[in-house]
């Protein structure tokens, strides 16, 4: 019987971080198309490199576990994992990284993700640009 674990599925969703970005790109094109629509490959790459930063700095390191953390910050607000709730999920440690994106579906309130929306600024993406205006 064959036996395939996470990590090796990992490697064929994106062996390295340019593989990684094409896909959350994609993902993100697909999925938010509206709201990145007037941003090139260029200007989004910097955009999803912000995005998995803040993936990673909290914990996750699975390809979709990361994709699906960058597709909110798109969706509901860059800085959503700052809401109270859905940061306490983030950093429970009874739950492994692996798991705490699902957790945040079935442990987070509605009311907890409508005020995750209230964060949403885009100048998150362009801290530079934000700096200079």
């Amino acid at each position: 019987m064959l036996i395939i674990r996470k990590q090796q599925i990992q490697e064929f969703i994106a062996r390295d971080e340019t593989e990684l970005t094409d896909v959350v790109r994609q993902a993100i094109r697909a999925a938010n198309g509206d709201r990145v629509k007037d941003h090139n490959d260029v200007e989004l790459n910097s955009m999803l490199k912000i995005g998995i930063d803040r993936a990673r700095s909290r914990g996750l390191t699975f390809a979709e576990d990361i994709a699906s953390f960058v597709a909110i910050m798109f969706e509901v607000a860059p800085r959503f994992d700052e809401q109270p709730d859905i940061r306490k999920v983030l950093e429970d440690p009874k739950f492994s990284p692996d798991i705490r994106m699902e957790q945040l579906f079935t442990c987070v309130d509605d009311a907890a993700w409508v005020e995750a929306g209230g964060l949403y600024q885009d100048s998150f993406w362009f801290p530079g640009k934000a700096a200079s205006d």
